[in-house]
């Protein structure tokens, strides 16, 4: 796992469970790059935190412990040390309270049972985003301030928008079937990261805008980023002449894909663009069936 100059990445881990507690312990000190200590509740998680003046690279904690939960410890480490990354632990994926931990700066969340890869990956993940991010800092914001309604507004770099996917893995209980579910993990990715790339630039400096409602009878996406836009009007359909669509790319030293729009064009069941282009509005109803 990444460490700087060669330093051992000291790793927090709070949850009241011992044997989950041991787990994680011992997979993580498997590690010669991490440094592993454990807090059976949040209350020693802090007091732990207070005593090493907050010199710790991650806090993995639980929900639900003893003395202090994960929501009242995140509070206490974004206020004392903003800078400490925080992942949760939860058994329930789509508990209210996995958004509040999210809104309040907790960066990941992993589910219980927790699986070896699932966790590995997820703290190369957040040593490689400290690397990358370091002197523009990551400023990730998260609003839930109506009901139903989520926003991320996060740098620009492909890594968020597979963040907000963590997002719409949360939508619980609505009536959206397996493969509508599907379609709106695809055009989200493709126009997120149409964002990202042709929108923004990978101008790390500016940012891009994530966010999904859920109405009665629908759910609606909009995704918006910071560059200058474009005219949708220009854009041709490259499923009409694929080969002439990729020679013209290359010529133009782009990367074969282009397809994203129209892709999502026949995911979503509406697609609306800002006058300037850099704004998208894509709707899903929650009774559609999508024929292509």
């Amino acid at each position: 796992m990444p460490s700087e100059e060669n330093q051992p990445q000291r790793i927090l881990i709070a949850e009241d469970q011992v044997n989950i507690r041991r787990l994680i312990c011992d997979i993580l000190r498997k590690s010669p790059a991490c440094e592993v200590q454990d807090a059976e509740d949040g209350q020693a998680a802090l007091d732990m935190l207070i005593a090493a003046e907050g010199g710790f690279n991650l806090v993995i904690t639980d929900m639900q412990m003893p003395r202090m939960n994960g929501l009242e410890l995140i509070k206490e480490i974004r206020s004392r040390w903003p800078d400490i990354p925080v992942v949760i632990l939860t058994a329930h994926k789509n508990d209210e309270n996995v958004v509040k931990c999210l809104e309040m700066g907790a960066i990941e969340y992993l589910t219980k049972p927790v699986k070896v890869d699932d966790l590995l990956k997820m703290v190369r993940l957040v040593f490689d985003r400290q690397n990358r991010f370091k002197g523009i800092g990551e400023n990730l914001e998260v609003h839930t301030n109506v009901q139903g309604w989520i926003e991320i507004t996060a740098p620009t770099d492909f890594e968020y928008v597979e963040r907000f996917q963590k997002f719409t893995s949360l939508l619980g209980d609505i009536p959206l079937s397996k493969e509508a579910r599907e379609d709106i993990r695809v055009a989200v990715d493709e126009l997120g990261q149409n964002a990202v790339e042709w929108g923004n630039r990978h101008d790390r400096n500016k940012k891009i805008h994530l966010s999904y409602c859920i109405f009665e009878d629908r759910i609606v996406f909009k995704i918006e980023d910071e560059g200058e836009g474009f005219s949708t009007d220009t854009l041709r359909d490259p499923s009409i002449d694929p080969l002439a669509h990729i020679m013209e790319r290359m010529k133009e030293g782009k990367r074969a894909g282009g397809y994203g729009v129209f892709i999502t064009r026949k995911l979503m069941d509406d697609i609306m663009y800002s006058e300037t282009g850099n704004v998208v509005l894509m709707t899903k109803f929650f009774n559609s069936t999508r024929t292509v």
